[in-house]
């Protein structure tokens, strides 16, 4: 074996000894991120021992999520304190990846026990709970623009939990305020919320008091849920209770499971007290 070819690699040995596909390095070739050492009369690639470390970084940038434009700034002007500082921002993106699989894995598993418990077998009628202290994070909607203006408001809502990370579970609540719960005014709530696993400060963040309430299942589509509430309401008069706080809904299975809105369950909670 000849010198020339101890001291250099064709395009299939670079490829093989690095663990990449010949597509791969005339690809970096074209972008100006790896050009072969020299190119012979025959139109052949030829790359230096030292260009087999270079594609080694670039291998090892790609697996920590570095963009190809990264990593040739980075090659172009490599020196120890930018090495630094590339690692430590794909560190912080990592750990924030982390956080987003740990966030998506707890919502699965929500998502999961939720959907399996309204499948089993659920109350027929009112009935009176004591809840503990809860916490949302919430998205006020405004109201007149009706299912539209509540799916705006929903993609808004979940941009604002991704781009914070908050940690919420994962059914979708609404919020419907007192005045307008005692009016009748059932037809669109207040709010658009998620819970959260723990409380956490912030302008968005409303508080489910600590008392009691009537409880009840829902099961049909979101337009026919003033029967509910009227029911809700009798059974409040009946027994000598009062409204005394704001209406929660939760879709135990909406459509996310249910393409009939008729086999939706949602389940209302209204705080009341004694009179």
């Amino acid at each position: 074996m000849s010198k020339f070819h101890t001291q250099y690699f064709t395009t299939s040995e670079l490829a093989k000894t690095c663990g990449v596909t010949k597509h791969t390095l005339f690809h970096y070739d074209e972008i100006g991120l790896l050009k072969p050492e020299f190119i012979n009369s025959k139109g052949y690639r030829f790359y230096s021992i030292q260009q087999c470390y270079v594609l080694d970084i670039i291998n090892v940038m790609k697996k920590a999520g570095s963009s190809l434009k990264e990593i040739k700034r980075f090659i172009n002007n490599q020196n120890t304190p930018l090495f630094i500082e590339l690692l430590k921002q794909k560190q912080y993106d990592l750990e924030v990846e982390k956080i987003r699989i740990e966030r998506m894995l707890s919502l699965l598993k929500g998502a999961i026990e939720m959907t399996e418990f309204a499948k089993g077998e659920l109350h027929d009628g009112p009935w009176l709970e004591e809840c503990e202290e809860e916490y949302f994070i919430a998205t006020q909607l405004e109201q007149g623009d009706g299912d539209k203006e509540f799916a705006h408001k929903l993609t808004e809502h979940r941009d604002y939990c991704e781009k914070n990370l908050i940690d919420y579970e994962f059914p979708i609540w609404t919020i419907l305020c007192k005045d307008r719960l005692e009016s009748g005014e059932y037809n669109a709530a207040d709010y658009t919320a998620n819970k959260l696993k723990s409380r956490i400060l912030g302008d968005r963040i409303i508080s489910k008091s600590k008392g009691l309430y009537v409880v009840m299942n829902h099961k049909g589509s979101y337009e026919t849920m003033s029967e509910t509430y009227s029911t809700i309401k009798k059974f409040i008069k009946n027994n000598g209770m009062a409204i005394y706080g704001n209406a929660y809904t939760v879709d135990l299975l909406s459509y996310f499971t249910e393409k009939n809105p008729n086999d939706y369950v949602i389940q209302i909670s209204v705080e009341v007290t004694r009179v």
